[in-house]
């Protein structure tokens, strides 16, 4: 019995060990791997079809913690027919074995997303390295090797720049943030168009920045047919979609007051719902937002604090959301694409009349959707400033 057990232990270890090669096996040392932080998608310039690469890495320097540490970052770039070649190319150039599993954001350039993104994506989607909350970005008007190489300079590097950018964006709501699972989700949704934050190049206003260095700054959005880039929401128009997605945190809404001078509300809290609607085959959406602000600045001793001239500037709001609302509707429906999820509202309430009436023929009946914008208005605080300045020394408007 003794002999039989051992027999077959050993034709366990036997099996183990004849099974499936692995390619890569046993440990990195951390002091080995080179963390990508940034990554730029391009087309080839030199070989059509192929693909180019561009990464932003940080490596730690020195030994102890605090000051006796230097972060150091290097650009470095790769081709390759696919991505994948692209990727694996990089252990040609580099001295430690890059590392994805810190990657944090993807820019693709204008070029490529014309071409079409699946091609330029899967990768990062398949690849278990990859984590699959980083942010997509587009470079508007550059390629996204020129925004990797002139956005960051020794002082702060490229991706500290868009982690900036990507943090304060709640004070102005132009920008929404996307990441790689929302890009997946959108592409398996055939009825939805993808839309891309953007980034623009911008010449740096401080004089004494020396080198070909710039500003990146946000360039509202990019907006998708199937995976290719096919229009561009300009930032005018960008809070607009933010209200549709439930996604204005602040934000500045200027106004007038009952004799005309400017006011400043400041956007402390919104919502915003798609109702669908569907009687006797017509399919209508409501959308209801409601807005609450409090006055943040004025530029007049008009008094503004009374019941009466509080009342006229909620409507003053009103007006100025629902415009920026049915604005970028407008936008989506003249170029019949749904890029709200106006469709998985629907799909949501009516599931059974989405998949017999409205999901084959979305791209064409969404021009014919009819929206019904409300908005609920309400100023709640004046901050610390409850009388006009210099009200008291009776001076008049």
């Amino acid at each position: 019995m003794k002999n039989k057990a051992m027999l077959v232990l050993i034709l366990l270890l036997v099996a183990v060990q004849s099974g499936c090669k692995i390619s890569f096996f046993g440990r990195t040392e951390i002091s080995q791997i080179e963390f990508i932080r940034a990554i730029g998608i391009d087309k080839s310039s030199e070989k059509d079809g192929d693909v180019r690469l561009t990464i932003a890495t940080q490596r730690i320097q020195g030994d102890g913690a605090g000051a006796g540490q230097r972060k150091q970052s290097k650009i470095i770039v790769s081709e390759g027919e696919t991505v994948f070649e692209a990727v694996r190319n990089y252990w040609n150039s580099m001295d430690k074995r890059p590392f994805w599993g810190h990657l944090e954001y993807a820019l693709i350039g204008e070029e490529a997303a014309k071409e079409g993104l699946l091609k330029y994506l899967d990768f990062f989607c398949r690849d278990p390295e990859v984590r699959l909350n980083i942010k997509v970005f587009l470079t508007k008007g550059s390629s996204a090797e020129r925004v990797m190489n002139q956005g960051g300079d020794e002082s702060r590097f490229i991706f500290e720049q868009l982690q900036g950018i990507t943090e304060n964006q709640y004070g102005q709501s132009i920008i929404n943030v996307v990441d790689l699972v929302e890009v997946m989700y959108i592409f398996d949704r055939e009825h939805l168009c993808l839309y891309l934050p953007c980034l623009e190049l911008q010449q740096k206003t401080n004089s004494d920045v020396q080198g070909d260095a710039m500003d990146i700054v946000m360039g509202g959005f990019a907006l998708f047919e199937s995976d290719k880039l096919t229009a561009n929401l300009d930032m005018e128009m960008s809070r607009g979609l933010n209200w549709l997605r439930n996604k204005v945190k602040s934000g500045i809404i200027p106004v007038k007051s009952p004799q005309g001078h400017k006011v400043s509300l400041e956007i402390i809290e919104s919502n915003v719902k798609l109702k669908p609607d569907l009687l006797n085959g017509k399919l209508t959406i409501h959308v209801n937002a409601s807005v609450f602000s409090n006055i943040g600045g004025i530029q007049t001793n008009e008094d503004i604090f009374t019941e009466e001239a509080i009342t006229f500037l909620e409507k003053q709001q009103e007006i100025a959301v629902r415009e920026e609302i049915e604005e970028v509707i407008r936008f989506g429906q003249e170029r019949d694409m749904d890029f709200f999820s106006t469709g998985d509202a629907v799909f949501k309430k009516y599931p059974i009349q989405w998949e017999d009436e409205f999901e084959e023929k979305w791209k064409t009946c969404f021009s014919e959707v009819v929206f019904d914008v409300q908005v609920a208005s309400v100023i709640t605080v004046t901050y610390n400033i409850i009388q006009p300045s210099r009200e008291e020394k009776g001076e008049k408007p």
